[in-house]
């Protein structure tokens, strides 16, 4: 892998559960409704996905993602256009069941996966290369396998801005790889009470939540269950 020269906003080597635990309470305890929403829209979803059949719940969850979460600049477009990549791929149940393996395979597959989302995208005609959109979709379908990416993520690790978002999402995959097998030496109560219990869920809000969104920049959604009321889910 390429050496780049990190600036992390947080002592990466020296992260406590505590520290995530408290970040993400404060995430739960703001944002906790929305949290449960999205998981039982991103079940459905992969309900969807294993049947291989065109459903709301995944043009739901994409556009969901991108409107409560803040990827700027998604056409409306996109969502159809990303369900309709998301239904290409091969999926087995194993991909999304709740199991943890920090080994390169698994961290090949998560930068993998999501550059072929993003380039699915691009032949389908989507403008723009939505790495942050690709990579938040797919941590929510995959949220033991699969790390969010966004500015905040980026800055709280300290990834440069100057280089490639492909280049940039591998070093955050492999970063938070890394942090993940260290934290959980001292046992999983860092992973908060709310689903997905993942340490990529976990670690999200927590490096979110030091990036900048605890400044309260991203919209408490009100009634977040109406989204459900279409699927029957």
């Amino acid at each position: 892998m390429t050496t780049i020269c990190l600036d992390p906003k947080i002592p990466l080597g020296r992260i406590k559960p505590t520290d995530v635990k408290a970040a993400v309470d404060a995430f739960n305890s703001r944002y906790g409704e929305m949290e449960q929403v999205l998981w039982r829209l991103s079940r459905a979803a992969v309900d969807a996905l294993l049947a291989g059949k065109d459903s709301q719940a995944i043009e739901k969850l994409v556009w969901t993602v991108r409107s409560w979460w803040g990827v700027q600049g998604v056409r409306k477009e996109t969502k159809v256009k990303a369900a309709a990549t998301l239904l290409e791929f091969d999926w087995t149940e194993s991909m999304f069941e709740a199991s943890l393996d920090l080994e390169f395979d698994s961290k090949n597959f998560a930068v993998r996966r999501v550059a072929e989302f993003v380039e699915g995208m691009r032949r389908r005609g989507v403008a723009r290369r939505e790495w942050s959109l690709a990579s938040k979709v797919l941590h929510w379908l995959m949220p033991w396998r699969v790390p969010a990416y966004d500015g905040f993520v980026r800055g709280t690790l300290g990834v440069p801005s100057g280089i490639d978002n492909g280049l940039a999402y591998s070093f955050v995959v492999t970063l938070e790889y890394g942090l993940a097998h260290e934290i959980l030496q001292q046992g999983e109560e860092w992973f908060g009470d709310i689903e997905p219990r993942s340490p990529f869920r976990a670690l999200d809000k927590y490096l979110w939540w030091h990036g900048g969104g605890s400044a309260d920049r991203a919209v408490v959604v009100k009634n977040p269950w109406r989204v459900l009321d279409p699927l029957n889910t």
